[in-house]
């Protein structure tokens, strides 16, 4: 059996956090009786837009479907650390996840699919400075002390007690403030490649990958991008294109540079049907 616990965080790597985060996890193995093998730690990423839990959300669907059942996936990122948003854990897809209350792990429901989740309330598995998790570093403190016990096989039932769905929280509506005569929107940009490729939520199986088969014209902001091309190559290098990438969703990019900084996209930037 292969233990994995992944991590994602929007802490970067030049301060200590994700270090502390990673002693935490083998502090916390080091407590059970000669462990063997111990959990292999992935890092999904740690240069998740800052406070940009929607981008984070979006990397975790993507990603976590690779990984084996079992897997745990411990993920801070949390503008609203110390606040009354829960701590939670979470089983679902035969893997757990563990990290804050705050909309992050919405779209495990998805489709009314199962999830079962806990509060991390139980004092067996908090820790911190005096034995009181600090209010700024719930990762170090509450997530990673329940994610390294769940990856040991400890139920979910022990690190806490239960939780309703929406203790799972919600993701704010991108683009909700707009005004004024828009093109239908379909989507919103999620991630900005370090290529300048704009990722987005429009996914090839929804509702809008039917009618965008034959092709379409997309707006992102004042660009227009036709597609979809099958490759980098066949795109064009004097406007943007679009394209299904590798994650089955709808990505926008102009061959050869940097579309994100030439146009200005930002996550959470609407996808639009382009008007004729």
């Amino acid at each position: 059996m292969i233990r994995v616990v992944t991590l994602l965080t929007d802490f970067g790597l030049a301060d200590p956090y994700v270090a502390e985060m990673r002693a935490r996890l083998y502090a916390e193995w080091s407590r059970f009786p000669a462990p063997d093998p111990l959990p292999v730690v992935v890092d999904l990423s740690h240069g998740v837009p800052m406070g940009d839990v929607a981008a984070a959300a979006w990397l975790l669907a993507r990603t976590a479907p690779g990984f084996p059942a079992g897997a745990v996936h411990l993920a801070v990122v949390d503008p609203g650390v110390g606040t009354e948003r829960p701590a939670v854990a979470v089983a679902a897809r035969g893997q757990l996840w563990v990290g804050p209350g705050n909309g992050l792990f919405e779209f495990l429901r998805r489709d009314g699919a199962d999830v079962e989740v806990v509060h991390l309330d139980n004092p067996l598995y908090l820790r911190g400075p005096g034995g009181r998790p600090a209010s700024t570093f719930h990762g170090r403190d509450v997530f990673a002390p329940a994610a390294a016990h769940l990856a040991m096989g400890v139920p979910l039932a022990q690190v806490g007690s239960p939780a309703p769905a929406a203790a799972l929280g919600r993701l704010a509506e991108a683009g909700a403030a707009e005004s004024g005569p828009q093109a239908e929107r379909i989507g919103q940009v999620v991630w900005i490649d370090r290529f300048g490729n704009a990722l987005t939520d429009v996914r090839r199986d929804g509702p809008h990958g039917e009618r965008l088969a034959g092709g379409a014209a997309i707006a992102l902001g004042a660009a227009r991008a036709l597609g979809p091309v099958q490759t980098y190559a066949r795109g064009a290098t004097a406007a943007p294109f679009w394209y299904w990438g590798s994650g089955d969703t709808l990505e926008v990019a102009l061959r050869g540079r940097d579309a994100a900084r030439e146009y200005g996209w930002k996550v959470g930037l609407a996808v639009r049907i382009a008007t004729p």
